[in-house]
């Protein structure tokens, strides 16, 4: 899976979020957004004739949002289909607050431990010093990094973000030993995605993940692991909730040691 093509529904969206009704782009994005769960067994005609468009405006549509054709948009799908089944079992079990509380306590715990490090010191100088701080996300992540970016440059640090719903990337074919990059890659299917990308980058290179798959330490100088254990075949709270901790401990220590704070009158 290429990495401008890991967030099928967040693209939909922002398609007819961003378009009005009479847009053949809107009107193509809202019907596959209708058809979701049968998105794969749907062909090229019925999609033009229901839609009201010629199949070269299906092929378009699907090149606008990173894809060659229609049916590489189908193939790609099966993936996203296998990650939300996932995603509805794991809300759908039993006592589902009660566990969902005990993991998300558990999880505060262990990250507490992990993060009272000199490591943690080490990640707000990296930023601190570099000359490009670039964060690689997911779509499922880029929320978070969007308010750790807002807040930084209150003391005077730009954050720059790559999520795959950007897919030019030239700033990274851009990064050196001076600059910095952290992907953020609870899974590890993003990091894997991203890999030719990360490979052939210059900068310092971190990961954050949950996935202890060795190939990691081979493309990068540092993994952060947000787990002892090996999480990445399914869903965690890590992932949801343990990304925003670690960088609001992140922030607290960069405004304590480099933080440009006026005191409130």
């Amino acid at each position: 899976m290429r990495i401008n093509r890991m967030s099928l529904l967040n693209s939909l969206f922002s398609v007819i979020n961003e378009n009005n009704e009479e847009d053949s782009h809107y009107v193509l994005a809202h019907y596959f957004l209708e058809h979701y769960h049968k998105l794969s067994e749907l062909n090229i005609y019925d999609v033009a004739a229901d839609c009201f468009v010629s199949r070269s405006s299906v092929r378009r549509f699907c090149q606008s949002i990173g894809y060659e054709n229609f049916l590489d948009l189908k193939t790609e799908f099966r993936e996203y289909d296998d990650q939300y089944a996932f995603y509805m079992y794991h809300a759908n079990r039993k006592n589902y607050r009660e566990q969902l509380t005990n993991e998300i306590n558990s999880m505060i715990i262990e990250l507490d431990q992990r993060m009272n490090t000199e490591e943690t010191d080490k990640i707000a100088e990296r930023i601190h010093k570099s000359r490009y701080v670039v964060f690689l996300t997911s779509d499922t992540s880029t929320s978070i990094i969007r308010e750790f970016q807002q807040s930084m440059i209150f003391h005077g640090k730009i954050i720059h973000l790559i999520s795959n719903t950007y897919t030019d990337n030239t700033l990274i074919t851009k990064l050196n030993k001076r600059d910095y990059i952290m992907t953020l890659s609870t899974t590890g299917i993003f990091a894997d995605a991203s890999r030719e990308l990360i490979t052939q980058c210059n900068a310092y290179k971190a990961l954050i993940t949950v996935n202890r798959d060795s190939r990691f330490l081979n493309w990068y100088d540092k993994v952060y692991h947000l787990s002892v254990n090996d999480l990445s075949d399914g869903k965690s709270v890590y992932g949801k909730y343990g990304i925003n901790y670690m960088f609001d401990v992140i922030y607290s220590v960069y405004v304590q040691k480099y933080g440009n704070i006026h005191p409130l009158k």
